[in-house]
């Protein structure tokens, strides 16, 4: 199968190189137990890699991918989870859809990461629990919080003491933030419907207990890190530790102060975000994978019309490439929200925005039965 036998084509899917053989290994783990239960997600999935990578005269059958796809999605509604065996195999379905439908469609994954998991969150609430499935589980949580920031949702699972050291083939070095991004969503959530002066005073301690919380961490190395990844892997590691530090304290800044207020701070941080990526790929001459939250976050911030136009070219380079949906949906965004702060229409990006969701719908409607 295209998607098990040539570990390059997950490059765009892990933070670095080295971890796309891993990657492959955790698609191939599950299939001798529950390949009914995966085969069509999987079949799915690959079928996008497959017109990803391939040669644009290449014929694709896009209709089966689709039909795929929604066979998978039924199998999911249908999918019993009583035990963590349960919740590792709902994780990784989960996943393989959400990497589908983010690469194929562009609507519908943080509904399916909420779904996956709420369903198997009683059973997952350490990841040691499920070791195997940790990356899946860390995953899915991390599209779901990127979804949050923008839509001032909650997000379904607060991941409890990460590890200090070790690199996610994700999120590299910086999972131990990923909590605080949690908290930053569920304070943003609180926001939209706060009336009580001292609640508002409450939110606010709890947002600069976070930002002197961000602000003092740094990312913590394995023994043997600079053995076990290249030069070029370094850089994006730790470039990559860096812009999410950065982007926390800029969100939590504007959580607090809207447009118009402390801007000159906001304008450190953001121009520190960007500067750090291109100066990481310039000296490797590649863009860093997985940092699109603190692009996004950062790239809000930016005022000036050139300065504009070269971030929206930036787009392509830092919004995951196997999210083309994703990157197009990302510039109308960033447009939008600078011609509303041009024109004083909004005092933040924080917005609530509403987004109908067929996947989300299919899932409500049909049940869990």
């Amino acid at each position: 199968m295209f998607l098990l036998y040539k570990p390059q084509t997950l490059q765009l899917i892990v933070v670095t190189p080295s971890f796309e053989a891993a990657e492959q290994k955790s698609l191939e783990a599950p299939l001798p137990t529950a390949l009914p239960i995966l085969k069509d997600a999987y079949l799915a999935y690959a079928g996008r890699l497959k017109a990803f990578h391939a040669d644009k005269t290449v014929d694709v059958n896009v209709d089966a991918n689709l039909r795929q796809a929604s066979s998978a999605m039924r199998t999911l509604r249908m999918l019993s989870v009583t035990s963590s065996d349960d919740a590792a195999l709902c994780l990784n379905l989960g996943t393989a859809l959400a990497l589908y439908i983010y690469a194929a469609v562009g609507v519908g994954v943080p509904e399916v990461c909420h779904y996956c998991l709420s369903t198997a969150k009683p059973y997952i609430q350490h990841t040691a629990s499920i070791p195997e499935t940790e990356p899946q589980l860390i995953f899915l949580v991390l599209l779901e919080i990127m979804d949050c920031a923008v839509y001032r949702r909650k997000p379904t699972l607060r991941i409890q003491s990460p590890p200090a050291e070790g690199v996610d083939r994700h999120l590299g070095l910086c999972l131990p933030l990923l909590p605080y991004y949690y908290d930053l969503c569920a304070i943003s959530h609180s926001l939209v419907d706060a009336r009580s002066a001292s609640f508002i005073r409450t939110l606010n301690q709890h947002l600069r207990s976070i930002q002197a919380a961000v602000n003092a961490w740094q990312p913590s190395t394995p023994e043997h890190f600079v053995k076990e990844f290249s030069s070029l892997e370094v850089v994006h590691l730790l470039a990559q530790a860096r812009v999410y530090r950065l982007a926390a304290l800029l969100m939590a800044h504007r959580l607090q102060h809207n447009f118009g207020q402390e801007d000159g701070q906001a304008d450190i941080w953001s121009r520190e975000v960007l500067m750090e990526l291109e100066l990481a790929r310039r000296t490797t001459q590649r863009s860093i994978r997985f940092v699109t939250l603190p692009f996004i976050i950062a790239a809000i911030e930016i005022r000036d019309p050139t300065e504009r136009n070269k971030v929206v070219q930036d787009v392509d380079e830092y919004v995951d490439r196997f999210m083309p949906v994703v990157q197009g949906v990302t510039k109308t965004f960033l447009s939008r929200i600078w011609r509303q702060r041009d024109a004083q229409e909004i005092s933040s990006w924080f917005d609530s925005l509403h987004k109908p969701c067929v996947v989300m719908d299919y899932l409500s409607a049909s049940g869990r039965g």
